[in-house]
């Protein structure tokens, strides 16, 4: 029996691995559809985690623009009575300018806290998967 690809005899100490020869020759169906449905159970639950992960994300996403757009919304009167009045001739020490200066630093602090607070359960739920 000739060595593959050289053509050269074999030794006659080495012998050919009959399940190999089985498997190479697509004799051996059953190990096969083993291998074959133990990586698509994989690549499935890869995919199923993948689908899960992109959903989360845009889900977060979603909020954050909630959450900025509702505080956009709160806080758009409150800068627009602090530029009218500088405009106006006010000093920003004025007792209005001030209280709705820290009105406006009041709710930028609680939605600085939120955000924190939601990456934080973020990055808590991916440790936990």
């Amino acid at each position: 029996m000739n060595t593959p690809g050289t053509g050269e005899p074999r030794p006659a100490g080495t012998s050919v691995d009959p399940d190999l020869v089985r498997a190479l020759a697509g004799l051996d169906v059953e190990a096969n559809m083993l291998v074959v449905q133990r990586t698509r159970r994989t690549v499935m639950a890869a995919a199923n985690e993948l689908r899960a992960a992109k959903l989360r994300s845009r889900r977060q996403v979603g909020l954050i623009l909630l959450a900025v757009g509702t505080l956009v919304m709160l806080l758009t009167p409150a800068i627009w009575v602090v530029a009218d009045d500088l405009f106006g001739g006010e000093h920003f020490q004025d007792p209005p300018a001030l209280a709705i200066s820290l009105v406006v630093t009041f709710f930028s602090t609680i939605f600085a806290a939120l955000v924190v607070t939601w990456r934080h359960r973020e990055s808590s739920g991916r440790e936990g998967h």
